[in-house]
């Protein structure tokens, strides 16, 4: 497992004094950046094609651990468990939770971030708790990828996920509290 840890501080500074810093919002904290774009601040991996990030705003702190790359197998690999997947609402979620498990769940937490350990021990019954959920999304990019059928994507409380208009990425983010664990996952090319 290919594993790129970024932890990222952002901080502004003008001449009138400080201003609050961003959230690590899935700009700041991403693999699925364009490869035009570019951040002034935060943390993003250009050559992923699957990652889990795993963000906490409150604390201004992101962890990006990369699935796959371009070029290697991983990706197909992944893509095709999403497609026999795709309508299992309970085989997903057990998919996802294992590739969580892999990617975030059991590498070492930074000291001064403790509260990470809750939401990693919340995070799998979290994710059953959307398995439906999981599931139509899942759906909504595989038809993007397949007919470039736009997706309307999910805003709930614990659950969020979207399919990239330009990029076609598909992003999943459960929160526990303000902790996010974000799947990320290019379309095939």
């Amino acid at each position: 497992m290919l594993r790129f840890v970024a932890a990222a501080m952002f901080a502004i500074a003008v001449s009138s004094g400080s201003v609050p810093a961003a959230d690590p919002t899935h700009e700041k904290c991403t693999c699925d950046l364009s490869r035009e774009s570019a951040l002034n601040n935060g943390a993003s991996v250009r050559n992923a094609t699957a990652c889990w990030s795993t963000e906490d705003p409150d604390r201004q702190w992101c962890d990006i651990t990369v699935q796959a790359i371009e070029g290697d197998n991983r990706h197909q690999t992944i893509i095709n468990e999403l497609v026999q997947l795709q309508n299992d609402p309970e085989s997903m979620t057990a998919f996802l939770q294992r590739q969580a498990e892999e990617s975030i769940l059991s590498s070492a937490v930074p000291p001064n971030i403790e509260i990470l350990n809750q939401a990693r021990a919340d995070l799998p019954a979290l994710m059953k708790t959307f398995d439906m959920r999981t599931s139509a999304c899942v759906q909504g990019f595989i038809r993007y990828q397949e007919r470039k059928e736009l997706f309307t994507g999910v805003d709930e409380v614990g659950f969020s996920c979207q399919v990239g208009n330009v990029t076609g990425w598909l992003r999943m983010s459960f929160r526990v509290g303000n902790v996010s664990f974000v799947f990320m996952v290019a379309p095939n090319a």
